[in-house]
């Protein structure tokens, strides 16, 4: 398997033709990508984040030449969106098991250690800020989980197909009532207690007409944004 800087630099190339373009592209410095690069040091994954970014395209781009795959199906044919959702999933569990792999992939750990880092507050938080998302408190009348901010490489995005926060409702309100009554209590528990919590989540739903069936491990954090705004924090990742 090529290394991760090999792989940075072709990207760059196929995507910007070069280096220097790409570094403009995404806003990043080039002297310390390319000595990244060249001298073989590690490469943050809040990097790759951003190139993909500039690029247009998602992180299984980058980790291969293939056409990226998306989450429907051409055709109505059930046996088609069976095949779709776990072609999806897979390419979905590529993605991290390759960049765990080089180096480059968020951890729990990771999101556990920025908590105490940073004492749940909302600073230095370039790192995860694509990778989770962010909800209000629950109150006694909502009825469905309210996200102030969803990540675009969060697992819910990237499984549910959700670009916006306006097309959270659509999909997630999909859901069984039993699956988002027992989200809506953790968050409740998460900001009650305000401790974070870490559960493992065996997952079995159908969103647009695609059966999903996953587990994944689910951190949910109380935290602070800089101006004393109260959300809740949630990380996932397949297991």
């Amino acid at each position: 398997m090529k290394d991760l800087g090999q792989r940075t630099a072709e990207f760059c190339k196929r995507h910007f033709g070069g280096l220097k373009p790409a570094c403009a592209a995404a806003g990043l410095k080039y002297s310390t990508l390319h000595s990244q690069i060249t001298n073989g040091r590690e490469i943050p994954f809040s990097t790759i984040e951003r190139l993909c970014e500039a690029a247009g395209v998602s992180l299984e781009a980058f980790r291969s030449n293939r056409a990226e795959i998306g989450v429907l199906a051409p055709t109505p044919s059930a046996a088609l969106h069976r095949r779709a959702a776990a072609a999806y999933s897979q390419a979905l569990r590529d993605v991290q098991d390759e960049m765990l792999r080089m180096g480059g992939d968020i951890t729990v750990d990771d999101v556990l250690n920025w908590l105490h880092r940073n004492d749940g507050r909302l600073e230095d938080f370039d790192v995860l800020r694509e990778r989770v998302d962010l909800f209000y408190p629950v109150q006694s009348e909502d009825h469905l989980m309210r996200p102030a901010r969803v990540g675009c490489q969060s697992l819910a995005a990237q499984y549910f197909n959700i670009e916006h926060t306006q097309d959270y409702a659509h999909r997630v309100g999909q859901l069984s009532r039993r699956i988002i009554d027992a989200t809506l209590a953790s968050h409740v528990e998460v900001q009650r207690r305000q401790q974070y919590q870490i559960a493992d989540i065996d997952f079995s739903a159908i969103v647009d007409g695609i059966e999903i069936k996953e587990k994944y491990r689910r951190v949910m954090a109380p935290v602070q944004t800089p101006d004393g705004q109260t959300l809740t924090l949630v990380f996932a990742k397949l297991i």
